[in-house]
């Protein structure tokens, strides 16, 4: 990827920070001048800024106890997470259960395609950038208000197959453009969740960075899973709140 779309994607994922006014100065201005030539980056501000108006008419739930641990773990100083963990490590770790750990590990990471701590950030990879974008857009917009699968596949050169689980419920279909490509988008409840599916040529896949070396993409990012794979013709990305492990075996 060229300098010019490192620098875009990196100013690309301040713009919702920049709505809530939550970015320094520094940033800010940068921001702002690349805001002054970029119409994507504007039209996603205008999107950022509508979603926070909606989110802001909505009641807050209340924080369940893991998240609440989650973000208070997340606050530490680096140092005292680190003690927490050596002195918990060390209570109650050993070799048995490092080599298992580092067996398992192994085996999620050749089972799901996950890469370690170098891998591409999913804001540099072209598809899953447009997706999750155009994900936020959906939801803000409360998805548009049915399903029809015949007009969401006329047109398009590459087959659409709607997920058939158990307990999924198809409410939603869209046509969109992710990576400078036609994608169907679908939409399904499932067990008190959202889940959404892309389909987009089989093509696309191939040629994105990281997504085409595996047959099967797995990642996971404050919460957010994503999985891509290649099937019959098509490629296709499930995107929800849960974990990948559970978002694989709609897919699987």
């Amino acid at each position: 990827m060229s300098e010019d779309a490192l620098e875009h994607a990196r100013l690309q994922e301040l713009v919702a920070a920049f709505a809530d006014g939550e970015l320094s100065r520094e940033e800010s201005f940068a921001l702002e001048e690349h805001l002054l030539g970029c119409d994507r980056c504007r039209r996603e501000l205008v999107l950022q800024r509508d979603l926070s108006r909606a989110l802001g008419r909505e009641p807050l739930p209340g924080a369940s106890a893991s998240l609440r641990h989650r973000i208070e773990w997340m606050g530490e100083p680096r140092a005292e997470r680190v003690e927490r963990a050596s002195a918990w490590s060390q209570r109650w770790a050993s070799p048995a259960l490092a080599a298992l750990i580092l067996i398992v590990a192994a085996a999620g990471a050749a089972l799901f395609g996950h890469r370690d701590q170098a891998s591409r950030p999913m804001a540099e990879i072209p598809l899953l950038r447009d997706a999750l974008a155009d994900c936020r857009r959906a939801m803000g917009r409360n998805f548009p208000k049915k399903a029809d699968l015949p007009a969401l596949t006329e047109g398009l050169r590459f087959p659409v197959h709607a997920l058939d689980r158990p307990g999924l419920e198809l409410f939603s279909t869209w046509k969109t453009t992710l990576a400078g490509s036609p994608a169907a988008g679908l939409a399904y409840r499932w067990r008190g969740k959202v889940v959404v599916q892309y389909t987009v040529p089989a093509d696309v896949i191939r040629q994105q960075p990281e997504l085409g070396e595996t047959p099967l993409y797995a990642a996971s990012q404050l919460g957010q899973a994503v999985i891509a794979l290649l099937e019959g013709g098509s490629g296709t990305l499930l995107i929800a709140d849960v974990p990948p492990e559970e978002l694989r075996r709609l897919i699987l």
